[in-house]
């Protein structure tokens, strides 16, 4: 005697069809947030880590090489070569009162009192020192890297400081001197300038304190 096939009734096909749906969703689910990222409770996402394939390996020399701190600072830095800032001439076309004419003046006029100290304006080496140079009394310069140099004007220098001394950003070179020469109209100040491979630049390019 032959047995009757037994057909499932509509309503268990149904729920088979919601059963096998909602576990599509959930296997949907786990994978978008294995792939993209758990959302927390807070609302952010937590991404999953990426693993590098360098990341553990034997062959790796830099496996065992501590984290290099970021460096935000620098040697190379330049500073006003006097204490007190008052620039009262930039590197500019203007009137010289001293020679009653307009021209450009090349270099930076800082005003300070005979005697205020002048600084290096950054680290380098002594090139030179005129001390009875008859325009601008006496003059410092120092070489410094990348083919820069800076001279200083209307200074008495330090009386230990000689060709060849290495100096460091904001040691003592010189102090300011009485109005002489060229600019004796100006009153006492330092005269400034800064020169790149031989070639006279603004010297507010290395200072940077001129609104602009």
């Amino acid at each position: 005697m032959k047995k009757e096939k037994i057909k499932p009734s509509k309503k268990k096909i149904l729920t088979y069809y919601l059963i096998l749906a909602a576990c599509l969703l959930v296997a949907s689910a786990v994978t978008v947030g294995v792939v993209f990222g758990v959302k927390k409770p807070d609302g952010t996402i937590e991404k999953p880590p990426v693993n590098n394939p360098d990341d553990n390996n034997p062959d790796n020399p830099d496996d065992d090489k501590p984290d290099k701190p970021v460096d935000s600072t620098t040697s190379y830095v330049f500073i006003v070569p006097v204490k007190d800032v008052n620039l009262t001439q930039a590197n500019v076309f203007c009137y010289d009162k001293t020679l009653d004419r307009y021209a450009v003046h090349k270099g930076m006029d800082f005003a300070a009192e005979a005697g205020t100290q002048v600084l290096a304006a950054v680290d380098g080496t002594i090139e030179s020192i005129f001390k009875n140079d008859q325009l601008y009394g006496a003059v410092i310069k120092i070489k410094h890297d990348n083919g820069v140099a800076t001279v200083y004007k209307f200074i008495e220098p330090a009386e230990t400081l000689k060709v060849g001394d290495k100096v460091s950003r904001g040691d003592v070179i010189a102090t300011v001197a009485k109005a002489t020469g060229a600019e004796n109209k100006e009153g006492d100040h330092l005269h400034f300038e800064v020169y790149e491979n031989g070639t006279q630049i603004d010297p507010d390019e290395k200072l940077n304190i001129i609104d602009k």
